[in-house]
């Protein structure tokens, strides 16, 4: 598989698209990030070949193929009623056959679905291989790094708070679990389901990318409330959850 192929069809398929109008350039962006961070996390790890790190990096540029929208700009953080990644498989695979574009090799084929299908699950199907499951961490955590990116420096979020998570969710945390999106009422239990992602994250790499762009405190940062129980509340989850990244950097 080559780059510049894989990325003339991605570019060919969004042609379709409006960048200025929905989700289409953040979109666009979004999906550059993961094939880099993919790649980079990828090669971190030493156990990847080069064509290997290559499939990460198209797992990342396509694996959000079925979100591009005119209409929807606020995609990144909703409960979907269809299920994004499925499409995006669809569409890689069945309806438009873009990998097929790209290359009449099948031997990545099953890897790619997988991944790509696994992204915004929670947890991973048990009898995978090793390496099969590197490839799904890889696209998880890449996810985890841009989730971070995207709800500081995008509106997908309401940034102002005026009530507390939910008891469901705030349990969730406590237990050190990733919380699904499913169980998310109001706007504090967002923000709180991104900052959750941190439990999730696999490699060392990500834990440093996460310390080094200090994404736990900007994120807390760019919080807008009035009340202060709240403001001390998240600043105390900050600071939990920054403990948490440090003692995994040591381990």
């Amino acid at each position: 598989m080559k780059e510049t192929k894989m990325m003339s069809v991605f570019n060919k398929y969004i042609k379709k698209y409006n960048m200025n109008k929905g989700n289409v350039k953040e979109t666009y962006f979004h999906s550059l990030k993961m094939m880099d961070l993919c790649k980079d996390i990828a090669r971190s790890l030493g156990i990847f070949t080069e064509e290997e790190i290559i499939i990460c990096g198209f797992i990342g540029l396509f694996h959000d193929i079925g979100s591009f929208s005119n209409k929807n700009k606020y995609i990144f953080f909703l409960n979907q009623a269809t299920d994004i990644s499925k499409k995006s498989v669809d569409i890689i695979f069945d309806s438009k056959k873009l990998i097929r574009d790209i290359t009449d090799d099948t031997t990545y084929d099953d890897v790619i679905k997988v991944s790509i299908y696994c992204h915004n699950k929670i947890g991973l199907p048990a009898g995978l291989s090793d390496k099969v499951s590197h490839f799904c961490k890889v696209l998880k955590d890449a996810h985890t790094l841009d989730d971070f990116r995207m709800s500081i420096n995008y509106p997908y979020l309401d940034m102002n708070i005026d009530n507390f998570p939910n008891s469901m969710v705030y349990e969730t945390f406590k237990q050190y679990n990733v919380i699904s999106n499913k169980v998310s009422d109001n706007d504090a239990d967002n923000i709180l389901q991104v900052l959750s992602l941190v439990f999730g994250v696999n490699y060392l790499y990500t834990y440093k990318l996460l310390k080094s762009e200090a994404y736990i405190d900007k994120l807390i940062s760019s919080l807008k409330t009035k009340n202060k129980d709240i403001r001390d509340f998240f600043t105390q989850i900050g600071a939990v959850l920054n403990l948490f990244i440090d003692q995994k950097i040591a381990s």
